[in-house]
């Protein structure tokens, strides 16, 4: 809307550079209506439809990644320009132990090849992890561990990466929006670091 779309189009990690993007951060009713408006559920695990996306301005100096439907939803709309296509993975809030059948994922491997994105809600103090499991590369959106004492949930497979925001809390700096974009032939993570809506930093991390 209003050009974001084309700016994040032409470069994801230039555009997230400029302006902080909220997606779904607080808005778990919001996001239970639009998931479920595609016959999907946020109570799962995973979410298997492939969604169009439109980044909304808000007051405030920031934008909203929301969720518009299944491919098409765009078009049906009074919007111009076209939107994000893009998966979703969810993220199911914080547990009190590392039990890695409660954390949000998405196959890695069968997202389709021309689908470039992979959408997930506002970090806060999360991390992406990515495995090797078998054939497939999972990423999981991974709650905040700090109740852990230090133990990590027990993912199949083997440890890829596990990534985030450089949180730093004593400058009020926090994770904001995270994404997986294809690049080159894998996958790589962005990550906004915010002071309230202000762009800290931008970092990114491949997946191997």
């Amino acid at each position: 809307m209003n050009g974001h779309n084309a700016r994040f189009l032409n470069n994801p990690e230039v555009y997230l550079g400029t302006i902080a993007v909220e997606c779904y951060n607080i808005k778990a009713d919001a996001l239970k209506t639009a998931l479920g408006g595609v016959g999907e559920s946020s109570t799962s695990t995973t979410v298997a439809t492939i969604l169009e996306f439109d980044l909304v301005p808000q007051k405030g100096n920031y934008v909203s990644l929301v969720i518009l439907g299944k491919v098409g939803a765009y078009g049906a709309t009074s919007r111009k320009g076209r939107p994000s296509v893009g998966a979703w993975m969810p993220y199911l809030g914080q547990i009190s132990t590392p039990n890695e059948s409660k954390i949000g994922r998405v196959n890695l491997t069968t997202v389709p090849a021309q689908v470039k994105f992979v959408f997930s809600a506002g970090l806060g103090g999360c991390n992406f992890v990515a495995q090797q499991e078998g054939l497939y590369k999972m990423l999981y959106h991974e709650p905040t561990a700090a109740d852990w004492n230090g133990a990590n949930p027990a993912y199949n497979g083997n440890l890829l990466l596990r990534a985030g925001p450089a949180y730093n809390e004593t400058r009020n700096e926090i994770g904001g929006f995270g994404m997986a974009v294809r690049h080159n032939a894998g996958w790589r993570l962005l990550f906004q670091l915010l002071n309230g809506v202000s762009v800290v930093a931008v970092t990114h991390h491949d997946i191997p």
